[in-house]
């Protein structure tokens, strides 16, 4: 009983409320992509770190409150790639081809790859949650991640939000080395903030 509908939107800036239903951290209302009965979709805010409250605002009353900790950083990449009939891919591309990581598309040595995710937490500059980051402006995150494949230490050249796109949309761009570890399953790990995130992906010479 969350709203009496089902409610998306591409409104840019993101409103604070749909279906007469908000969600509020911290005494904050915050930015909503979906609402419905059952589920609301909304974006935490930057500067929302360590212990937070959160409760439901709906025309039938309001939710007890719900307590939570919310890490300083916590990366996920997304698995929304899709290859012909192949979904659910991690968003992992090849800038050689501009096509995402499979096994028929198989990391090489002096690639380049762009990496699509979520949770690195505040950048510098900052932009605010629910609104879009502008297409001139590179950010930085503030904890610096680090990327290994099968070991190996990666180089970023880029670890920010996507300009252009809704904040908290990230984008990694980091340069194999001449001499990765091979293998049809060599493990890419990212790590942020005390938090690690593991994919395995083929890599050739």
């Amino acid at each position: 009983q969350m709203t009496a509908t089902n409610i998306a939107t591409s409104q840019i800036p993101l409103p604070t409320a749909l279906g007469q239903s908000c969600l509020i951290v911290n005494g904050t209302p915050i930015p909503l992509l979906f609402v419905s009965p059952g589920q609301i979709n909304a974006q935490l805010p930057f500067n929302a770190g360590g212990n937070v409250t959160m409760s439901i605002h709906t025309p039938g009353g309001v939710s007890n409150n719900y307590n939570f900790t919310v890490q300083s950083a916590a990366p996920a990449i997304f698995l929304s790639g899709t290859a012909g009939p192949q979904t659910g891919l991690a968003t992992v591309f090849r800038a050689a081809n501009s096509q995402l990581v499979t096994p028929t598309n198989p990391i090489r040595s002096n690639d380049t790859l762009i990496i699509y995710l979520t949770g690195m937490g505040p950048t510098s500059p900052g932009v605010a949650a629910g609104v879009e980051t502008p297409l001139g402006l590179l950010t930085s995150v503030t904890q610096p991640p680090l990327l290994t494949l099968g070991g190996g230490g990666l180089n970023i050249t880029y670890a920010g939000l996507v300009p252009g796109s809704l904040s908290g949309l990230y984008q990694i761009n980091a340069t194999v080395s001449s001499a990765p570890t091979q293998g049809d399953s060599v493990p890419l790990v990212l790590s942020q903030g005390g938090s690690a995130t593991t994919l395995s992906v083929r890599v050739v010479k």
